[in-house]
C-alpha cells in the first residue's frame, strides 16, 4: 500500500514532548497501562466463555422447546463474537479521531451496564441482545496492541506486547473450569455478575491510570492549546473515519493476508474450545469436572509460545539492528512462520488421535501444539501491523479490520464445526483446517521477503513478484 500518511511527528517540543509523548513516560507508569489493558483484554475473553457450562441451565430456566434450543445454544455464545465483528470496525477509526482514552473508557462503562442487564435478563432475546452490545462494547480491547506500541519504541515493543495479547488467550482457557464451577454453586447470572465486577475493577484502575496516548490527538490537542492548528490530515467525516479498515484491508495485500490468517486461527480457536468438552466426553467418557481441565493442555502450550516468543522476539530486532544499523518490521516475521508450520501439526495430532482413540493426552498435547502456535502467530501478526503502520497514525483502524475478521470467524465457526466433524469426522475435519492453515505459509515467505516494498507499492509490486516467480 503506498503511504498516504504523514510520518510520525513528536507530540510537542522539547521538554514539553518529554512530559506529553508516550515513549518518555516513566517505566512503571508504561508497563501499569499494559498491565490493566491486557486485564481488560483477558476478561473480555473470559466473559464471552464463562457462560457455556451454564447454558443448559439458562434454556431450563426460560422453558425453550427442542426447536428453540437449537437455536438458541450456540447463538447465547457466537452472537457476542458478532457484537465484537461489528464493533470493531468502530472502534479503530473513532479511537483515530477522537483519541484512544475516550473510547476505551466509554466503551468500558457500556460493557458494564449491559452486563448488569444481561445478569437481570427476563427472557433469552433480552440475554442475547445485551450479550451482542457487550461483544460490541468490549471491542474497545481490540485498541490494546495500538496503545501499546503508543508507549514503546519498536525494540523494546515485544515484551510489551507479549502481555498485552498473550493474557488474553489465556481467559477462554480457564474460563470453563471458573464458569463450571460457578454456575454449579451460584448459577448462570453469577457467572454474569462476576466479570461485571471484575471489569468494574479493571476500569477504575484504568480511569486513574490511562491518559491518552495516541500522539496524534496530543498533538493536535497542544496546537489548539496554542491557538496554532495544524491538522496532520484532511479533515476526515465520520463516515470516512468508520470505512477507513475496509479500504486498509482491500486495499493493503499486507493487511488482507494477515487479517485473514489470523481470522482463521481465531476461528479455529473458538472452534476447538467450544467441541473439546464433547469430544472428551463422547470419546474418553469424561465427566464435567474432569472435562474442565483439559482445557489446561492449550493454556499450557499458550504459555510455552510465550516463553518462546518473550525470549527472542526482541532480541532478534536488536540484533538486526546491530547487523543492519536498523530493523525492519519484517523483522517480526520469522517467528511467524514457525507458528504458521506449528498450527497443522497440533491439528493433525488432535484430530486424529481423537478418531483413533488413543490415550486421552495425546489429543490434549495437540491442543497444546496449536495453543503455542497461536502465540507465534497471533503476536507477531500485530506486533508487525503495529510497526509497519503506527507510523502513519493508522494502526488502530489496520487491527479493527484485522480483529472484525476474526470476530467473525469466531462466532461462525463453533456454529459450522459440528456440521464438519459429523461429515468428515474429527481426523480429516481437522485436516481440512490444517491443510488451509499451511496454504498461508507461502504467502508468510513472500511477505518476509518482499514487505517492505509491500507496504510501499502494494498490490501492484505483488504484482510483479508473481510475475517473476514464473
Amino acid at each position: 500500500m503506498k503511504s498516504e500518511e504523514p510520518e510520525i511527528t513528536p507530540c510537542g517540543e522539547g521538554e514539553q514532548a518529554n512530559v506529553t509523548d508516550p515513549i518518555h513516560w516513566p517505566l512503571w507508569r508504561k508497563w501499569s497501562i499494559v498491565v490493566c489493558i491486557a486485564l481488560m483484554y483477558m476478561l473480555a475473553n473470559f466473559g464471552t466463555i464463562i457462560i457455556v457450562p451454564g447454558v443448559p441451565r439458562i434454556l431450563s430456566d426460560f422453558h425453550t422447546s427442542p426447536s428453540q434450543d437449537q437455536l438458541y445454544e450456540p447463538l447465547i455464545v457466537s452472537i457476542w463474537e458478532l457484537g465484537e465483528g461489528v464493533g470493531s470496525f468502530l472502534v479503530g477509526p473513532l479511537s483515530e479521531k477522537y483519541g484512544r482514552s475516550i473510547v476505551y473508557h466509554g466503551g468500558n462503562v457500556l460493557f458494564i451496564l449491559c452486563s448488569v442487564a444481561a445478569a437481570l435478563s427476563v427472557n433469552l432475546g433480552m440475554l442475547v441482545a445485551f450479550r451482542f452490545i457487550n461483544g460490541l462494547a468490549i471491542t474497545t480491547i481490540t485498541l490494546a496492541p495500538s496503545i501499546t506500541g503508543d508507549l514503546f519504541v519498536r525494540e523494546e515493543r515485544g515484551a510489551a506486547m507479549a502481555l498485552a495479547i498473550t493474557l488474553p488467550l489465556l481467559g477462554p482457557c480457564a474460563a470453563p473450569i471458573v464458569g463450571g464451577y460457578v454456575t454449579s454453586n451460584l448459577g448462570w447470572r453469577w457467572a454474569i455478575w462476576i466479570i461485571a465486577i471484575a471489569v468494574g475493577s479493571v476500569s477504575l484502575c484504568s480511569l486513574i491510570i490511562l491518559k491518552e496516548t495516541y500522539r496524534f490527538k496530543i498533538h493536535d490537542q497542544q496546537s489548539s492549546e496554542t491557538e496554532q492548528q495544524q491538522p496532520r490530515r484532511d479533515p476526515e467525516t465520520k463516515l470516512q473515519a468508520i470505512l477507513r479498515p475496509i479500504r486498509l484491508l482491500f486495499s493493503s495485500p499486507i493487511v488482507l493476508v494477515t487479517s485473514l490468517y489470523t481470522a482463521l486461527t481465531y476461528g479455529i480457536s473458538y472452534l476447538i474450545l467450544t467441541t473439546l468438552s464433547s469430544t472428551m466426553h463422547d470419546i474418553y467418557g469424561f465427566t464435567q469436572g474432569p472435562i474442565g481441565l483439559t482445557f489446561l493442555g492449550r493454556a499450557i502450550g499458550n504459555l510455552i509460545g510465550l516463553a518462546i516468543y518473550g525470549l527472542t522476539s526482541d532480541r532478534y530486532l536488536q540484533y538486526c539492528r546491530r547487523k543492519r544499523g536498523h530493523s525492519a518490521p519484517e523483522d517480526r516475521l520469522p517467528l511467524m512462520l514457525f507458528g504458521t508450520i506449528l498450527l497443522p501439526i497440533g491439528l493433525f495430532l488432535y484430530g486424529w488421535s481423537a478418531y483413533e482413540r488413543l490415550h486421552w493426552i495425546v489429543p490434549l498435547i495437540g491442543t497444546g501444539i496449536v495453543g503455542a502456535s497461536l502465540i507465534l502467530t497471533h503476536l507477531p501478526t500485530e506486533n508487525y501491523l503495529v510497526d509497519a503502520f503506527d507510523p502513519h497514525g493508522t494502526s488502530a483502524s489496520v487491527l479493527a479490520a484485522n480483529a472484525a475478521l476474526a470476530a467473525l470467524f469466531g462466532a461462525l465457526f463453533p456454529l459450522a464445526g459440528p456440521s464438519l466433524y459429523r461429515a468428515l469426522g474429527q481426523g480429516w475435519g481437522n485436516s481440512l483446517l490444517a491443510f488451509i492453515s499451511l496454504a498461508f505459509l507461502g504467502p508468510f515467505v513472500v511477505l518476509w521477503r518482499h514487505g517492505e516494498k509491500l507496504r510501499r507499492e502494494g498490490w501492484k509490486y505483488l504484482w510483479v513478484v508473481v510475475m517473476r516467480e514464473q
